[in-house]
């Protein structure tokens, strides 16, 4: 009897240390496009994943190919140099809108993060977005998720897109210094570290934020879906244990994130990451923990209203019938939380 107990308590004790998935990895060795730098904060938990060790503890050595467009991330993985994007989930509805079949398998971003500042030489000026009609706007990039949130506050204000003139000015330290060189970009629609650093350098006075479920629900009209792993459906089908391998370190990494006070993600980050500025990483990380997913899950309604989003301005999203069932694939984060439950 002692041995049979024994040998129950050693096979418990190997299960419970052993990775949650149950199939095999098809492919150790994968390459994830993320369309921000590393120091972004929508992207803090895919970097996290990877700096506390969950991606090895799962059995998948991961690379992070930086980028600071998320049209460079797809080229990364449609061109074969990488194999999964961490970017913007809208990214799937539009590619499909296009013929490409793409696939979000998990969301870590739900709140889109997204800032409209107005510079600090034409803030004394501005009453509401309407007196941005003429003006240079700065953006990530062109149909970036930046751009649907500047054109749906022109919206409010009763403008069109075309009533701007949006200008790419990326991510990061680059957008940063483009609102700095002059008067000729009126307002930014862009995200942390970039919005926070000139936030508290008194380079712009900040007037939507879609960093809390508030200030999305206030844009967006209700739930949202934004940062998310996707990738071609067909790499999803012949490689679903390295997926669900990729997912569980994932879900992992949001729980630790949800659990986490603000010393314990500060301690983990690199040094560089602060920009020589603690205190704008300390102060953006703080305006961003909302925005992370708590668990990974798509929420019921937010694929539908990101489609809702940018179909009012894509007139080729407004007319293609799009299988928006398809365009997200909880499975794999149920699975998950069924073994971490």
């Amino acid at each position: 009897m002692r041995i049979a107990t024994s040998l129950a308590f050693i096979l418990a004790a190997i299960a419970a240390s052993a990775p949650a998935h149950a199939q095999a990895i098809e492919k150790k060795a994968i390459t994830i496009a993320v369309a921000a730098p590393a120091p972004q904060l929508s992207v803090l938990p895919v970097v996290l994943a990877k700096l506390l060790g969950h991606f090895e503890r799962e059995g998948v050595d991961v690379t992070l190919q930086h980028f600071n467009a998320g049209s460079r991330a797809i080229e990364s993985m449609l061109g074969g140099s990488a194999d999964i994007v961490a970017g913007a989930y809208e990214a799937t509805v539009r590619l499909r809108a296009k013929g490409q079949p793409l696939q979000s398998f998990l969301l870590f971003g739900r709140n889109p993060s997204n800032v409209l500042g107005i510079a600090k030489s034409f803030a004394p000026n501005y009453k509401s977005p309407a007196d941005l009609k003429g003006r240079n706007i700065g953006i990530t990039g062109p149909g970036a998720a930046s751009h649907t949130f500047l054109n749906l506050i022109l919206a409010q204000a009763g403008l069109r897109p075309t009533d701007v003139t949006p200008v790419t000015v990326g991510a990061g330290p680059v957008a940063v210094a483009a609102m700095r060189r002059g008067s000729e970009i009126a307002a930014i629609s862009n995200l942390d570290l970039a919005i926070t650093e000139l936030a508290m350098a008194g380079d712009i006075v900040i007037v939507a934020d879609s960093r809390t479920p508030e200030g999305t629900r206030a844009v967006y009209g209700g739930d949202y879906a934004a940062g998310s792993f996707y990738l071609p459906i067909g790499f999803a089908q012949k490689h679903p244990g390295t997926l669900q391998a990729v997912t569980n370190a994932m879900v992992h990494t949001l729980k630790w994130i949800a659990a986490a006070k603000e010393e314990d993600i500060l301690a983990k980050v690199p040094a560089e990451f602060y920009q020589a500025n603690p205190a704008v990483y300390r102060r953006a990380l703080q305006s961003n923990l909302k925005s992370y997913s708590p668990d990974g899950l798509h929420p019921k309604d937010a694929p539908g209203n990101v489609l809702s989003a940018i179909a009012r301005f894509d007139p080729e999203i407004a007319k293609a019938n799009i299988d928006l069932a398809a365009t997200y694939d909880n499975s794999f984060v149920e699975r998950a939380l069924k073994t971490m439950n």
